[in-house]
């Protein structure tokens, strides 16, 4: 019967034609079926970002795990750069803001991170007005960071630069829709010949770890003065063997002069382990005092 209406040809066309049409339907089937709902799925359970760790101008921004620096100068600032808010500057003031501050005023600024959990007080939630111990213009805001809070958990980040503070400061500004209040004209000039005045000093800095373990070393029990007991000298000027000990592993030299020995004991007695009565010794005596030591 189709035959009355199209051609043979015409025929084989709008057939091709109709089954293109019919894989594309089941091709969009199949995917509506099986690849939407594991996308969907995996929106909701996607996990947040991590946070990619950066380096603060003044060293590594964790101040416990600083590369070993030496003292050097940043230059001064132009203050235009800093005290206005621009993305290079909020770029880098979010990262510096996920990584040191969002653990304990969670992502948002809500005051909901993890490691605030039973902290007294509260991490500050940046969202809202009321509360600000020191204010909530920029100024007041870049205070608190270069100061910390007594009786809180919020410590000074003097760690960072004056800039990395800056670019901090706006970032919490951004996360509260309130209104901050206006800008203190003298405390803006006060900041502006901050960052434009002379150049940030950064001391030598070295890692906590390396720091406590050189002190663990420095701070070993030294050997004890084993022939205190058999030396009249010892039992009369040494109170405690193992303090006595200690000092005199911190003083550089004393084995070579009396007078040094002496110029080192005196001021510590009788803390530093030796007797008050050294105080009067003579110059024999303190050679005494030192050849007995030598021979401990």
């Amino acid at each position: 019967m189709i035959n009355r209406y199209v051609s043979p040809t015409e025929l084989r066309r709008l057939i091709s034609t109709l089954l293109v049409v019919v894989g594309f339907i089941a091709l969009a089937a199949l995917f509506g079926f099986i690849v939407l709902p594991g996308l969907r799925f995996q929106a909701h359970t996607a996990q947040e970002s991590p946070v990619v760790a950066v380096q603060g101008d003044t060293g590594w921004l964790d101040p416990t795990d600083t590369p070993i620096t030496a003292k050097h100068v940043l230059p001064p600032i132009d203050p235009k750069t800093v005290l206005t808010p621009n993305p290079e500057l909020m770029a880098r003031g979010k990262a510096l803001y996920g990584q040191t501050c969002a653990p304990c005023h969670g992502i948002g600024g809500k005051g909901d991170g993890p490691a605030g959990k039973g902290l007294t007080p509260a991490p500050r939630n940046f969202t809202v007005k009321a509360g600000w111990r020191n204010g909530t213009r920029l100024e007041d805001v870049y205070r608190t960071l270069d100061e910390g809070l007594k009786g809180s958990s919020m410590v000074s980040y003097n760690f960072l630069s004056k800039k990395d503070r800056m670019a901090l400061a706006h970032v919490v500004q951004s996360l509260g829709a309130f209104d901050h209040g206006i800008n203190d004209p003298k405390a803006i000039a006060g900041l502006e010949k901050l960052f434009a005045g002379a150049g940030e000093v950064i001391p030598n800095r070295i890692p906590l770890r390396l720091a406590v373990d050189r002190l663990v070393r420095e701070f070993q029990a030294a050997p004890g003065l084993k022939d205190r007991d058999a030396s009249p000298i010892l039992q009369e000027a040494v109170l405690d063997p193992t303090r006595a000990a200690q000092t005199l592993a911190g003083i550089p030299g004393w084995q070579t002069s009396e007078q040094v020995l002496a110029k080192a004991l005196l001021p510590g007695l009788p803390a530093n382990g030796f007797a008050p009565a050294v105080a009067g010794y003579s110059p024999a005596r303190w050679k005494e005092l030192r050849t007995g030591l030598l021979g401990r």
